[in-house]
């Protein structure tokens, strides 16, 4: 069962855009799909449809709280804390409480493994757990990569936010180095791509090619589009709100490489109308409790390594004049 951080310290690069697609586009394919919404400022909380994220209680932020204090297994739990959002996906939801939440960790014996500990709980329910991370390389972040098999690392095709990109490989390495070596980068992907610059279409050339047989980049690219902000609005993943889109198309696409990479295919999934009219809700009802715990994983193939990028001159692909 891969757990998959999508992660970049680079905001506005599409992370929680992607999380909530590929999400949706996973649970097309037939997997069951959660969503853990690891930034304070709730965005994909938001974006699943849940319009008041304060109301949502335990928060992740409240379970790593309780856990950064050694309790646990006090109050309703990880599984308390799931919501069926109207994007038609299971998502643990983030408001405020996860900036107090990072600090409480600072303190606390085995910080960067709490959410690892958190998610081993609910690993049997779920084919794929997505972790959206907020923009920065803290303690939060550390968390979600620690716990994860693989990371995605959208990457917008510009300039300035293309030079992140080696800072987060050193993360990356020092995180497999010291606390999880499992730890695989699933792949680079380009997002926020416009086809009509020449910028963009450079910066897809430069990164295509300086990572070439290094760092795995997904063949998909995801184009700009002004539906991929409204669907935010709408509370609904693209695969939802427009289902013939292009955009729609390249989180499909996205969703069977993820799969390739995860030595996974998709599954057979019986279709369920959805009802168009659905309201967004403020808070789910807690789902009842399982009463056996199966450990499953999934077999990954190998990815291309990293090492080689962060250790043999990185930068000297960032500096390329356009």
């Amino acid at each position: 069962m891969p757990i998959i951080a999508v992660a970049n310290q680079k905001g506005g690069v599409g992370k929680t855009t992607s999380t909530l697609n590929l999400g949706a586009a996973l649970q097309e394919a037939g997997k069951r799909v959660l969503l853990v919404d690891l930034d304070p400022q709730g965005n994909l909380s938001v974006a699943s449809g849940i319009v008041d994220i304060d109301a949502a209680y335990p928060s992740i932020g409240d379970l790593l709280a309780l856990a950064a204090r050694g309790r646990a297994s006090s109050g309703r739990g990880v599984e308390g804390a799931i919501v069926h959002s109207p994007s038609g996906l299971d998502i643990v939801p983030a408001n405020a409480t996860l900036s107090a939440a990072e600090l409480g960790l600072v303190s606390a014996l085995n910080r960067e493994s709490m959410l690892a500990a958190l998610l081993k709980g609910i690993e049997h329910k779920y084919d794929y757990i997505l972790i959206d991370c907020l923009p920065s390389l803290g303690l939060l972040a550390i968390n979600a990569l620690r716990a994860a098999n693989g990371i995605v690392i959208p990457v917008q095709a510009d300039f300035l936010a293309m030079q992140g990109l080696a800072q987060i490989f050193e993360t990356i390495a020092a995180v497999r180095e010291q606390l999880n070596p499992d730890l695989n980068i699933y792949g680079v992907l380009l997002t926020l791509v416009d086809q009509r610059t020449s910028h963009s279409r450079e910066v897809v050339k430069v990164v295509r090619s300086s990572l070439d047989g290094q760092v795995n980049v997904f063949e998909t690219e995801v184009r700009l589009h002004v539906a991929l902000k409204e669907t935010a609005k709408a509370g609904r993943s693209i695969l939802d709100y427009d289902s013939a889109s292009p955009s729609a198309e390249a989180y499909r696409n996205l969703a069977s490489e993820v799969l390739e990479v995860c030595g996974d295919v998709a599954s057979p999934r019986e279709h369920k109308p959805r009802n168009v009219l659905e309201l967004p809700v403020h808070v789910a009802a807690a789902p009842e409790p399982a009463h056996e715990i199966v450990a499953v994983r999934s077999r990954r193939l190998e990815v291309p390594s990293f090492e080689n990028f962060v250790l043999e001159g990185s930068q000297g692909w960032l500096g390329a004049s356009y």
